[in-house]
């Protein structure tokens, strides 16, 4: 059983604010270290269930977030700014589950703690007209490799997002959203404990083959809202985008990972428009 895991820090237990997520607040080594315990709660939790391979993908901002020394030594660590981002390496082989730790709520969530989609850029993401955050079009793009997505943790906001897009997979809540940067959250270890178990369920159902893969219909069509009308401008110069309403663009995409592609392609352009 190979597993992979992409880890993020907004959704991690002890996380409220988005201060402690920046690597030049005096925060942020603390953050590093929550964000290290749940990782390495997951990978724990998938050995115990019968992984035979972990491969842990840094996924939060710059994505060398992570101490090598501190994640536990039977996993492999993939870090840096990376071409495909939250998901890079996840088409090495075939993995056969992939664990979400540390995600949050969709941008534009009325009460999601830091809930944004990839960057600041985006106000609403859609798939296939229903919005959705990092988990949605993470998990597309998994699907279409095949890769069902078995546990996602993060706040009570994100686990509702979850089951509707996700059904299938574990839903760990470690903290209540109380606002955009507040929280009520479990105590770290308590967090890890849960995460651990369902770590363990996830790659167990995985190998019962209990899990599901997320597709779409084709065409999926790829919508995202802008925070103004110039970077949507910059956006719709990717061909294939046609620009719509006062501050969006829409992308018609033939799968899973070219609906990918294209959102990251767009959200990384817009801010030049800022520049």
């Amino acid at each position: 059983m190979r597993v992979y895991v992409s880890v993020d820090m907004e959704g991690v237990a002890g996380v409220s604010h988005t201060a402690p997520t920046g690597r030049g607040d005096a925060g942020y080594p603390a953050a590093c270290r929550l964000m290290e315990g749940e990782a390495n709660a997951a990978v724990a939790g998938a050995f115990l269930g019968g992984a035979t391979e972990v491969v842990v993908n840094d996924s939060h901002g710059p994505m060398f977030n992570l101490s090598p020394e501190a994640i536990d030594e039977r996993a492999r660590l993939v870090q840096g700014r990376k071409a495909l981002s939250m998901v890079e390496a996840a088409d090495e082989g075939r993995f056969d589950v992939a664990l979400f730790v540390g995600y949050h709520a969709r941008a534009g969530h009325p009460r999601g703690t830091i809930a944004h989609t990839y960057t600041g850029g985006p106000t609403l993401t859609t798939l296939a007209g229903r919005p959705t955050g990092e988990y949605g079009i993470n998990g597309l793009y998994l699907g279409a490799l095949g890769i069902p997505v078995g546990l996602v943790t993060g706040d009570d906001a994100l686990a509702d997002e979850v089951a509707e897009w996700l059904p299938w997979a574990e839903r760990v809540i470690v903290k209540h959203g109380r606002g955009w940067q507040a929280a009520d959250s479990v105590h770290p270890n308590v967090a890890r404990s849960l995460i651990a178990a369902a770590a363990q369920r996830a790659v167990e159902r995985a190998a019962a083959g209990e899990l599901e893969v997320l597709r779409l219909a084709t065409p999926i069509e790829v919508g995202i809202e802008l925070r103004h009308a110039g970077q949507a401008d910059f956006a719709a110069v990717i061909p294939g985008f046609a620009r719509v309403g006062d501050r969006g663009v829409r992308f018609m995409a033939a799968d899973g990972v070219e609906a990918y592609r294209a959102f990251v392609a767009a959200v990384r352009l817009a801010p030049v428009a800022d520049e």
